[in-house]
This record gives structure tokens, C-alpha cells and sequence, in this order.
């Protein structure tokens, strides 16, 4: 079943990457700037959103009073926040943003290998029991070149 989802990522890399692993499972990908008005733009979305993925580390808005925001306005859309820069989430921080309305909080992506992990994620916040395609998701990163090819197991330095 087809999602659509409201990508807005202040990094080039990461609207590539999430862009990839989402339209790899089969979802539609809306990518808009985090300088836009993202309730706005949620709104007024001619197809109905299933969800936004947003990076709260781009410092145009509040995240927090966005997801509330939202959580008034438009609360059957999950919002989940994505933090760039850094790798681990403190629980607290995780706890803050689901109180504020966030359906989670998660690290932006470091490179291809977190994707898997982090569509699961995604789907466990947006209560999507949808199965995950690593396999559609693996050739789409080899596709574009960003998961490594297989190493072959002999060793060319090998001594006859």
C-alpha cells in the first residue's frame, strides 16, 4: 500500500537518501524546503499525506510547536523529526518530542547502511504494518551506487 510523504531535510544528502529508501518501498515522495511554511504545505497537498518526515535541525522553525501544530491541526499525520548531525537520540529528548506531538524522533541518516534501520523506525512510529522490501531497497542503493559492490571472498594476494 502506497504512502505519500512530506520530505523537508535542510542537507542535499539527506532529501537523497530518505528521497531513495521511501520511493524504493513504493511511496510517494513530496520534497519541499524546510524554509516553507510545512503546515501550509501539508494542508494544502492535493494528495492526502500519510506522513511527514521533517529535520528539526535546520533552525527556520520550532519543531516542538510545530509538532503540536500539527498535532492540532492535522492529527492524523504523523510527524517524525529527524536530527542530522548527530547519531544518537537521548531519551529524553525522544520522550520531549512524542509529548510535543512528534510520533518519534530519530538521527538523520550518516550514510546507506542506516536506512534499513531507519525505515523500520519509521514505520513502527507511523504504525504502518507494512512489510519492508530490503531487497527493493538494497538494488535502489546499488542502482545509484551507494551500497558497496560485493567483496569477493579469495584473495587476489593469495599464495598459490
Amino acid at each position: 500500500m502506497s504512502k505519500t510523504i512530506l520530505l523537508a531535510q535542510g542537507q542535499p544528502s539527506q532529501i537523497h537518501l530518505w528521497k531513495l529508501a521511501l520511493e524504493s518501498q513504493g511511496h510517494s515522495v513530496v520534497p519541499i524546503s524546510p524554509r516553507e511554511d510545512l503546515l501550509e504545505v501539508a494542508a494544502s497537498q492535493p494528495l492526502d499525506l500519510d506522513l511527514m518526515v521533517v529535520d528539526m535541525t535546520t533552525g527556520l522553525f520550532n519543531p516542538y510547536a510545530f509538532c503540536r501544530e500539527c498535532q492540532s491541526k492535522l492529527p492524523n499525520i504523523p510527524v517524525i523529526l529527524t536530527h542530522h548531525p548527530r547519531r544518537h537520540i537521548e531519551p529524553a529528548e525522544r520522550r520531549w518530542a512524542i509529548y510535543q506531538g512528534a510520533a518519534d524522533v530519530i538521527p538523520g541518516l550518516a550514510e546507506a547502511g542506516d536506512l534499513l534501520h531507519s525505515l523500520e523506525r519509521i514505520y513502527e512510529a507511523a504504525r504502518w504494518f507494512l512489510p519492508i522490501d530490503a531487497e527493493a531497497l538494497h538494488r535502489a542503493l546499488k542502482q545509484a551506487g551507494l551500497w558497496p559492490a560485493e567483496v569477493s571472498r579469495t584473495s587476489s594476494s593469495t599464495p598459490p
